[in-house]
């Protein structure tokens, strides 16, 4: 099995799955920021590892899928493990944030399982709100709770992951991928890194 991480887009997926366990880890610590910052990490690595798995041709079909595979644990455990790990450690594990955690990995692994039966629509679109706006919607509840008058920054966090949760699991359509979603991904995630790390 090791063999499949010898891939180029596998070993960049696997990178973001070590990036998102940091995450996870400064969450539990405590270090709220810096694990954002490591989940916005984890979401360049997502976005990588679909380029360069185009750009290689010769890959195995077996490569290929176990690649697939592997790119959705990624999307779960980055985008939805990760943000419910946050929202549980920043409100000490209490009753309501343990709800909006259940909330946020069950809907994305919902909608992932959900496009990795059907896909995207046949215009390219995906239906409902990205598992990787999560970490956008983070980052900027934590740099406006340093900036601005913002109260309650946990109540806030518990009341983001139920309202995600319905968003991720709605009917709307949302560019699925290309060039400029990626670039817009890039740009998000340098503005929010800095303004996380030198707040």
């Amino acid at each position: 099995m090791i063999r499949y991480l010898f891939d180029a887009a596998n070993a960049i997926t696997a990178l973001g799955l070590t990036l998102a366990t940091t995450a996870i880890y400064f969450a539990l610590i405590g270090r709220f920021e810096i694990g954002i910052c490591f989940g916005l990490w984890a979401l360049l690595a997502d976005d990588a590892d679909g380029m360069v798995a185009k750009s290689s041709p010769n890959r195995s079909a077996l490569t290929a899928q176990l690649g697939g595979a592997l790119d959705g644990l990624l999307d779960l455990v980055y985008a939805a493990v990760f943000p419910a790990v946050l929202i549980l450690s920043f409100n000490a594990f209490s009753v309501s944030a343990l709800l909006a955690a259940n909330c946020l990995i069950l809907s994305g692994a919902l909608r992932l399982s959900y496009f990795s039966t059907f896909g995207l629509d046949a215009d390219g679109f995906g239906r409902g709100l990205p598992l990787n706006n999560n970490l956008f919607v983070l980052a900027l509840l934590f740099v406006a709770d340093h900036h601005l008058p913002v109260q309650g920054l946990g109540n806030l966090l518990i009341g983001a992951g139920f309202v995600l949760s319905v968003l991720h699991l709605s009917n709307f359509k949302f560019p699925g991928t290309g060039n400029a979603l990626r670039l817009a991904n890039l740009t998000l995630v340098a503005a929010g890194s800095v303004a996380l790390l030198t707040k």
